[in-house]
């Protein structure tokens, strides 16, 4: 799928606030069908939820599943505009859902034989059902999500911070080109490596940027009705500590193998770029030459750990995604 992206969205691309309970509802429910766990990493990293929530699937399950399938977009009613931080939002908004809307959405979703009456009808348009749907969709958020929310709402948190560090330093340009691998940007084209075919029309609202604990791949959402487009992207999942590595030692045990993988200038240098700063202020934290640090950053902008920005006449580094994952450890 791809987006051509006008000034005018890029004047207006932004971050979202906070993670989206109905964004990582409809990608759990994906993430939860995959059967690539062994081949895939990003999905594997999901095998222990994943075995846990299939034992307590309630019965309405099979419906979500079959709006909600992998590698295939997810109906657009179940992502409502963006600004709704709390499921009980995103509920009374597919409550809302009027009949063209919904049968828009589900116009290319399979033929729901095995479906109970109230679900089929949807795809006819019949929004008698969405009361039903909606305490589905509760009923699985209880068993699938609620018990791990803080932690997503944590890793996504992250996420946002280290990507507004990257808007702060680099410009929405930067903040767009560290989306990569399966997000490229080659302006003024926006183009997510998701094997869905099609281009979003643009009408200038811009562009919200949606990272997603549960999501395993970029996924770009039409806006309804004149508002903004979204991209969910995959966040930056940070590791957890290993048992008993925790506080100070943890960090120069993690510092220490950061330092045999890049060299301890080098190592040095990811650090203090956590918080960006220009070639003159590394030189100076890290006490070596101007001359030393180009050479420094090329080596980490080679191999993807940072993204470089000239601003007038400073230049400005920052860590990409990846940079930010390994100096996280």
């Amino acid at each position: 799928m791809r987006i051509e992206l006008t000034v005018p969205d890029l004047v207006r691309a932004r971050l979202a606030a906070a993670a989206d309970p109905m964004g990582e509802l409809t990608a759990s429910l994906q993430v939860l069908q995959r059967r690539d766990g062994g081949r895939n990493a990003a999905s594997a990293a999901f095998n222990r939820w994943r075995h846990r929530v299939w034992q307590a699937l309630p019965e309405s399950a099979p419906v979500l599943m079959w709006l909600c399938r992998p590698d295939a977009p997810v109906p657009e009613f179940l992502l409502p505009a963006a600004g709704r931080y709390d499921l009980e939002s995103g509920l009374a908004a597919v409550l809302d859902t009027g009949p063209v809307r919904l049968k828009t959405a589900l116009r290319t979703a399979p033929a729901g034989r095995d479906l109970p009456a109230w679900a089929a009808a949807l795809a006819d348009g019949d929004p008698a059902g969405l009361p039903r749907l909606a305490q589905a969709l509760q009923d699985y958020h209880d068993v699938a999500l609620a018990s791990c929310w803080d932690v997503v709402s944590a890793q996504v948190d992250a996420d946002l911070g280290m990507r507004t560090q990257v808007l702060l330093h680099g410009g929405v340009d930067a903040l767009l080109t560290g989306l990569r691998p399966k997000v490229h940007w080659a302006a003024p084209v926006l183009e997510t490596d998701d094997r869905i075919a099609g281009t979003l029309s643009s009408e200038g609202t811009g562009l919200l940027l949606v990272p997603t604990y549960f999501s395993v791949g970029p996924v770009l959402v039409p806006p309804f009705s004149g508002g903004t487009p979204r991209l969910h992207y995959p966040c930056v999942r940070q590791a957890a500590q290993p048992a008993g590595l925790t506080g100070p030692g943890a960090r120069r045990v993690l510092g220490n193998a950061l330092a045999d993988l890049l060299g301890p200038t080098r190592a040095a240098a990811l650090a203090v770029l956590a918080v960006g700063c220009s070639t003159s202020e590394l030189a100076a934290r890290l006490g070596v030459t101007p001359s030393a640090v180009s050479k420094h950053t090329a080596v980490l902008r080679r191999a993807g750990l940072i993204i470089t920005h000239r601003e007038r006449n400073t230049v400005l580094h920052s860590l990409t995604p990846l940079g930010s994952a390994l100096l996280e450890g």
